[in-house]
């Protein structure tokens, strides 16, 4: 059994596959792991297909780039792995090359020593379906003390879960690399976005919703998807999901969906929650659906949550102050107007004053209004 630290690095990984972290984030973790200073993992479909780089760690861009484009194929350390066919197998730089041989090779008198200090390496190279191959490196420079066996060791026990999560990643090719961008996208909404297959199974969720799932206070995600702590509540939930997987695109917009409120055992206010229809186009071959496919949109919404107003963006908008924007944002999250002077450390006839110029910029009548047009206004992101 690993360690914590292991374990962590496992999550990552497949957490990486989801688009949850990004993999420059997995970089960074195991190369801080190993204790190592750069981090390279490359991917090959085929021989005579271009270098995937997953990622680089403590490499500037121009050596990433020229190692991709010209010594990929020179790298001695690869070329000794491909040679004895040492694959699916942990091992030190000296187990496939001397230090002498790596040092008057190529590719390090030409790249790595004028620009980075990549000498003394753990590493592995792996075999993908239809004859891909990755290669995976962490290293240290030549003054800094080589790397322990037990290095290898450690290594040994990640590289089934790197493998996996190398294998799912080019399975999902890149249209799920694109769902990637679109769920960091998401990532930046208060609210809770889960989308799931027609079977009911988690295909992304941004962070308010991991959040949420998280905390297993009336949602909890499993293995079968997302489900409400309370029987009565899941029922619900799992009849509004299948309901909304089986509607069509023809049907999306016209009243599609359901509307539900999931209690907390907490005793917190209920969940709101939104099951909407990605909808399916009207006899689309749902055999073929993967559990990639995604065809249901849950919406959570926690009233617990405050909101959080970003002064900038009102600036932005209203043409305010940023003292004015500081004061309409805490006006519409529900602090009073002496408490707000108190917060701001300003006396409460400036805090009028500050309200009077934010109404005139923005043309309301009352208080109200204003705090309406700023909470419409900024609906997507509040």
């Amino acid at each position: 059994m690993g360690s914590d630290r292991e374990v962590e690095a496992i999550g990552l990984l497949y957490d990486a596959t989801l688009g949850h972290v990004a993999w420059s984030d997995v970089g960074r973790y195991l190369t801080s792991f190993f204790d190592g200073a750069t981090f390279t993992l490359t991917t090959q479909g085929a021989p005579d297909s271009p270098v995937d780089i997953v990622d680089m760690q403590g490499m500037i861009p121009k050596v990433v780039e020229l190692y991709g484009a010209h010594y990929y194929t020179v790298d001695p350390w690869r070329m000794a792995a491909l040679e004895r066919r040492v694959f699916d197998r942990a091992v030190l730089g000296t187990d496939l090359v001397s230090n002498l041989e790596w040092q008057n090779s190529r590719v390090y008198s030409e790249l790595i020593r004028p620009h980075t200090d990549v000498f003394h390496g753990v590493m592995a190279s792996g075999t993908l379906p239809g004859g891909g191959v990755y290669a995976f490196g962490i290293h240290r420079g030549r003054r800094a003390a080589p790397f322990a066996r037990e290095a290898t060791e450690v290594l040994q026990r990640l590289l089934p879960h790197i493998g996996r999560a190398l294998q799912v990643r080019a399975r999902l090719g890149a249209g799920h690399r694109s769902g990637i961008v679109a769920t960091a996208a998401l990532d930046r909404l208060p609210f809770g976005v889960v989308q799931l297959s027609a079977a009911g199974r988690l295909v992304t969720a941004n962070r308010a919703a991991l959040a949420i799932l998280g905390e297993g206070d009336g949602l909890l995600l499993t293995a079968a998807g997302v489900h409400a702590a309370l029987a009565g509540d899941d029922a619900k939930l799992q009849l509004a999901i299948l309901r909304a997987a089986q509607t069509t695109a023809g049907d999306v917009g016209c009243g599609a969906g359901d509307y539900l409120r999931i209690l907390r055992p907490s005793g917190r206010r209920s969940y709101t929650v939104v099951a909407t229809p990605l909808g399916l186009d009207r006899g689309f071959d749902r055999s073929v659906l993967t559990q990639q496919h995604a065809a249901v949109m849950l919406i959570i919404t926690d009233p617990e949550a405050p909101p959080r107003i970003e002064p900038r963006a009102l600036s932005t908008l209203f043409g305010f102050t940023p003292a004015e924007a500081r004061l309409v944002g805490l006006l519409a999250t529900g602090v009073p107007l002496p408490a707000i002077a108190k917060r701001l450390g300003v006396s409460f006839e400036t805090a009028r004053t500050q309200l009077a110029s934010a109404r005139a910029k923005t043309d309301t009548a009352s208080q109200v209004d204003l705090v309406r047009l700023v909470l419409t206004a900024l609906a997507p992101v509040v």
